[in-house]
């Protein structure tokens, strides 16, 4: 008996409720979670009933759903672009093919040119699982043998055989697992191996279902498996959250304030701490008993970078009475020749500093939270601080206190702001002192002020799109990043500058509505970065390459709004922004007029990379309002080029093909533009109206689109594929239309072709060509009418079609178990590679394999080198009903080399 429900719940199962949640209405991913729990645990209790010592966790089913947040199985170093080298390798892809292309390039959209559009993954683009699905459709079983558990155990060997460096291991992993999961089961592994499962499904909720108090734990714990430990009943509620030694939890945050706010936040206490705002990596350290542990602010451990160059030192800084201790603070960079901090972001990561490096960690504590066996969380900051002075004795650069004053009035916020700005610091932090310390959280008493919080004090850059990203998820298929940049000051003065330099990459600041009017002016005018990131004329840029770029004249400019400037090499001017952001799209600014690199290097200089230098006064502030209003200033929009008529007035008629039919061109398709066609059409007769009315023929379009549903929806006319037209155009008169030549087609017209064309466009007398069998297949799809057929009905099929049986699918109706495993029947043990590739020829070949020698097995294949089990498994067959054959690999081997199956008596062990 398994000891686990997680040995009892096969993996597709939890793939299809993936599935269902991820294509749900936002209200129905809830229900269906909540009702596969309910299941789950009546299903666990039932079980538990049978088998007392049965480990009935969710956890392995919790951190399968929620991969970000597993914390005890390491990393597994695996990315998109390692999964596709190994599909391409397992599937035994042409490494120039269509399909090893589109998951190599799975990040690109496809192009007009169809010529490019195989080596993209179209409308996939972004999402590498969604496009390895559609290709391993057609080649995978219809469903996966392995259970929740087994799948457990293979990515914890994957994490493993990666902290070893063995990537091969990696791979062996990898490999079992594909080779033993359906498409879709596959899709949602790879969602967890890259820890993206876009459910659409928020881990909030996922904890509201499980349990009220599973959001709580999980940010003082960060520990996936003691939340499904201590919270298995679901009415049994943990009233106190308390923290540990060594459970790392998620820090307490501070709000954003205005300071012209602050005084107003001030009322709830006589006083309050005003603390410095370090500019570092949020970090934990636990001890006990002289054993020290770092935690980053998301859970991660960072003790083995820290152990030799930082614990040492603290070890003899704390007082010798302190046995354990948690305490909460900024890790920052210090450099003890200049004898200053240095901020994250300056080509530096203070998580990844070795001993011997010119910079050293240093750990600035504001906060204890668990002092010699006792938790202080719920005691107010005031006693915390108490706890908190004298722990240690500080040592710059090593380990010290956060500056910390009182102040009683927003004067005095002011002032320390003031002098923050003078210091080129990044803001205070107020703290009201009767505050407790709440995980995970913006509304406990801690508030954040920086100056660019405040209106007017922050320096804002124009600077000119250079080009653009295409994005992923919602804005998939658009545009939703650029590449932004300055101008080379030109040679003459009075002259438009004609080259542009690289400086920072924004995708924030604007609303959905605000991007797509900027799309639509710049839609006309992009271009394809050619393969190897070239500059066109005119833009120079280095690493950071855009996906499309512009030309100057035809761009505009984005007032930007940043925290400081920072170095960089990714970019042409060796400086980028920090956290930027369009504050305003200048449609009033000619392009011309963007910032040039002699003034952002002069703005760089003036306030040390800041961008902030204009002190605050109480006097000018602004006062803030509820909401920013933006300062967009409208001009006119002219309609886009591609959708303008031509014009026709000076065209000669060629030809009467179209005499007396009236046309309405919708959209471009291919090379053919939509002026293209509408001047064909004017030079064989025909009329060319913009907008569909009663005399109109029909209505061309080569793609769905929306103007095209808006005439679909009016349906007052036929709409009718461009190709359509242009076969008629060669033929010089007008075809009659098929179900695959029509994007929408009115009554009169569908009850027509009910006499001539079955419901999915198969014509009753014309032969098939390529195209129509292919239209005819999707529509059987589309409709759902699609049948799963057995493998005998293949065979079947297989024999009327070749006379015989095929010789692409020598194996049909065999199921092989092939003897690789180390242990019989495990496929979680170790497998050996001596047969991969008979396997992959006999999957290929249209054989089953199976990872358990079971009652439909018909053979199993031994190496003939390696022959340890064969009495094994030959016990094993005198124990059956029906026997199966045992072969060597060379019955294989020469099936495939023959193209017709062997006798399996000359194969035979």
């Amino acid at each position: 008996m398994e000891s686990t429900i997680a040995s009892k719940i096969p993996f597709k199962d939890l793939c299809h409720l993936c599935e269902k949640i991820s294509v749900s209405v936002r209200n129905k991913k809830s229900e269906l979670f909540r009702k596969y729990y309910n299941y789950f645990r009546d299903y666990a209790k039932k079980i538990k009933q049978e088998s007392p010592s049965l480990d009935d966790s969710f956890y392995p089913i919790l951190r399968l759903l929620l991969p970000q947040l597993d914390r005890e199985r390491g990393a597994y170093g695996v990315k998109e672009h390692n999964l596709a080298k190994i599909y391409i390798r397992v599937l035994g892809l042409p490494k120039d093919g269509h399909d090893a292309k589109k998951l190599l390039n799975f990040r690109q959209i496809s192009t007009r040119n169809t010529l490019l559009a195989p080596k993209t993954a179209g409308n996939l683009a972004g999402d590498f699982a969604e496009v390895a699905f559609w290709i391993l459709k057609s080649r995978c079983p219809e469903g996966g043998s392995l259970t929740v558990e087994q799948v457990n155990m293979h990515l914890d060997n994957v994490a493993m055989k990666h902290a070893a460096h063995d990537p091969r291991g990696v791979d062996a992993e990898l490999v079992a697992m594909l080779t033993s999961m359906s498409a879709a089961e596959q899709k949602w592994l790879i969602r967890m191996l890259i820890k993206d499962m876009k459910l659409g499904f928020s881990q909030g909720r996922i904890f509201g279902i499980f349990h009220p108090d599973a959001r709580e734990l999980y940010d003082v714990s960060n520990n996936l498996h003691k939340v499904c430990h201590l919270l298995r009943d679901p009415t049994a509620r943990l009233h106190e959250v308390e923290v540990s030694v060594f459970s790392p939890f998620r820090p307490m945050l501070a709000e954003r304030c205005n300071v012209r706010t602050a005084e107003e936040s001030m009322k709830k206490s006589h006083f309050y701490y005003i603390e410095t705002k370090h500019d570092g990596e949020r970090f934990q350290l636990h001890m006990e008993n002289g054993i020290f542990k770092y935690f980053s602010r998301n859970g991660l451990e960072y003790t083995d970078v820290y152990a030799s160059i930082l614990t040492p030192h603290i070890k003899k800084l704390l007082r010798p009475d302190v046995k354990s201790c948690i305490l909460d603070g900024e890790m920052m960079g210090w450099n003890p020749n200049l004898k200053c901090y240095k901020t994250k972001g300056n080509n530096f990561d203070v998580k990844f500093l070795k001993e011997g490096d010119s910079i050293r960690p240093c750990l600035c504590v504001f906060d204890i939270l668990f002092c010699n066996g006792q938790v202080l969380t719920n005691k107010p900051l005031s006693e915390r601080m108490k706890h908190l002075e004298n722990l240690f004795t500080q040592s710059e650069g090593i380990m010290t206190y956060t500056e910390r004053k009182e102040v009683t009035t927003g004067q005095e916020v002011i002032d320390e702001l003031n002098l923050a700005i003078d210091n080129r610091l990044e803001g205070i932090v107020l703290k009201d002192p009767t505050s407790i310390y709440k995980p995970n959280t913006r509304k406990g008493g801690w508030y954040k002020i920086k100056p660019e919080y405040t209106e007017g004090l922050m320096d804002h850059l124009d600077l000119i799109i250079m080009g653009g990203y295409f994005g992923e998820g919602r804005r998939k298929g658009t545009i939703s990043h650029f590449l932004i940049g300055a101008a080379v000051p030109p040679s003459t003065e009075g002259a438009d500058p004609v080259e542009f330099h690289s400086l920072t990459r924004v995708g924030s600041g604007y609303s959905m509505d605000e991007l797509s009017e900027l799309l639509l002016k710049l839609s006309p005018h992009w271009q394809r970065v050619k393969p190897g990131g070239q500059c066109p004329p005119s833009l120079v840029w280095t690493k950071e390459k855009p996906d499309v770029w512009i030309a100057p004249h035809n761009s505009y400019i984005l007032e930007i709004k940043a925290t400081e400037i920072v170095p960089s090499n990714a970019f042409k001017v060796d400086h980028t922004l920090r956290f930027p952001r369009v504050e305003i799209i200048r449609y009033d600014k000619k392009w011309s007029d963007c910032m040039t690199i002699i003034e952002f290097e002069n703005l760089r200089k003036e306030a040390s990379g800041k961008l902030y230098s204009r002190h605050v006064d109480a006097d000018e502030l602004p006062v803030p309002t509820k909401k920013k209003k933006r300062q967009l200033v409208q001009v006119p929009v002219a309609l886009g080029s591609q959708f303008r008529g031509a014009d026709v007035s000076a065209v000669d008629v060629t030809s009467n093909s179209l005499r007396q039919k009236e046309f309405c061109v919708l959209t471009d398709w291919k090379e053919h533009t939509k002026q293209n066609i509408e001047i064909k059409i004017a030079q064989n007769g025909g009329t060319i109206v913009q907008s569909t009315g009663c005399n109109t023929f029909c209505a061309l379009a080569g793609e769905m689109t929306l103007r095209v549903r808006t005439v679909a929806k009016f349906g007052q006319c036929n709409v009718v594929h461009i190709s359509w037209l242009l076969r008629c155009l060669n033929a010089g008169l007008l075809l009659p239309w098929s179900p695959a030549d029509l994007l929408y087609a009115t009554e009169t017209v569908k009850q027509e072709l009910s006499t001539k064309y079955d419901k999915f466009g198969d014509s009753y007398t014309d032969p098939l060509t390529e195209d129509t069998v292919k239209f005819v297949l999707e529509e059987v799809k589309r409709t759902g009418s699609s049948v799963n057929l057995t493998e005998e009905m293949i065979a079947d099929f297989e024999i009327e079609l070749f006379s015989g049986p095929s010789p692409f699918a020598m194996f049909r109706l065999c199921r092989v178990y092939f003897d690789k495993y180390m242990k019989l029947n495990d496929p979680s043990s170790e497998a050996s590679t001596c047969l991969d590739i008979e396997e992959l020829n006999f999957s290929f070949y249209g054989g089953q394999t199976s990872t358990q020698i079971d009652e439909l097995t018909t053979h199993v294949v031994m190496h003939s080198s390696c022959q340890d089990r064969l009495n094994k498994i030959k016990d094993v067959n005198r124990n059956r009903i029906r026997k199966f054959r045992i072969v060597s690999e060379q019955w294989v081997q020469e099936t495939v080399k023959c193209k017709k199956r062997q006798d399996e008596r000359d194969y035979s062990l």
